[in-house]
């Protein structure tokens, strides 16, 4: 942890909150990254102080929580991939940058969201799965396309059935068990899935799920598609870092008291898709194939500031 400043309880609080919360996409993980750095930023009595070696202490604590969200690694570079000097001063004014980045990177991911969809005329059937706020966001703001949606309930907190009420708010919504995704497959058009992260082969980590789903897919010629910003892209996977699919407490698939030995039960949230089953991205940088994407976005995030972290 943080050795310089004592780092109050406060903040000790919020990094444990990022590490178990459950429910949030990566939007809100990005501002909850915000707010513990606003908040130890606060606790810095002299503005002028080099903090650059605290900094990259609470940096690591925070990547390392959620290992399979590459966007609180990007949001920390954003801060730390071109300062010279880090202090409280530095890093405020940093802050105050950041919402016109990812207000620019939002802009340009709705524009290629609309050109993706201005492709398709008359009915849409897309399936989804779990919850993803890029995917809800785009949807809900298209007034072209008449959408029906077969949403996968996405176990084991059914964070589909929040997508369904949200979505059927504007547009007739089918909630499926995940089991049935091979039964309603034929009477959809495209598969759309978020990102949690891209690794370095153009693989995706996604809800748990995501992967039969992209093989059902295909097996029915049914083109899949991920969306998400280039911020999804994954620095650990891009240095050759092992990627850690976290297992999850299993008393949210099993809640008995297990008395046998051999009796196992895993509770995975993510797994990962390979990218020859998805057809194109959608993201800020365009809609593109998968290896377009990797050689662009290669191009546009700064890459060299996390070798310090190897």
């Amino acid at each position: 942890m943080i050795h310089k400043v004592k780092t109050p309880k406060t903040i000790l609080h919020m990094i444990h909150d990022l590490k178990t919360d459950k429910t949030s996409g990566a939007s809100e993980l990005i501002e909850i990254t915000l707010e513990i750095l606003e908040a130890y930023l606060h606790t810095i009595k002299d503005p002028n102080m080099d903090i650059k070696e605290d900094l990259f202490e609470l940096s690591k604590d925070l990547f390392n929580v959620r290992p399979s969200m590459a966007p609180i690694i990007n949001t920390l570079g954003y801060f730390i991939h071109d300062l010279e000097f880090f202090s409280k001063q530095t890093l405020l004014e940093k802050l105050k940058t950041f919402p016109a980045e990812r207000l620019r990177i939002d802009k340009a991911l709705t524009s290629s969201f609309h050109s993706f969809l201005d492709r398709f005329e008359g009915k849409l059937n897309v399936m989804l799965i779990s919850y993803s706020t890029t995917i809800i966001k785009h949807l809900k703001e298209n007034i072209k396309n008449d959408f029906t949606f077969y949403i996968l309930e996405s176990r084991p907190l059914l964070e589909g059935r929040r997508t369904a009420e949200i979505l059927s708010s504007n547009f007739e919504t089918h909630l499926i068990t995940d089991s049935a995704m091979g039964k309603f497959i034929k009477k959809v058009d495209i598969v759309l899935l978020g990102i949690d992260s891209v690794l370095r082969d153009g693989s995706i980590v996604n809800k748990i799920g995501s992967y039969p789903l992209a093989c059902i897919a295909a097996a029915n010629n049914k083109a899949v598609y991920s969306v998400g910003d280039s911020f999804k892209y994954n620095l650990q996977s891009h240095y050759s870092q092992k990627i850690i699919v976290e297992q999850k407490p299993i008393y949210e698939v099993y809640s008995k008291k297990i008395k046998k030995e051999l009796f196992k039960v895993h509770n995975l949230y993510f797994d990962i898709t390979p990218s020859n089953y998805f057809k194109e991205i959608i993201s800020d940088l365009g809609i593109l194939t998968m290896p377009e994407f990797l050689e662009k976005v290669k191009r546009t995030l700064p890459l060299e500031w996390f070798k310090s972290f190897l």
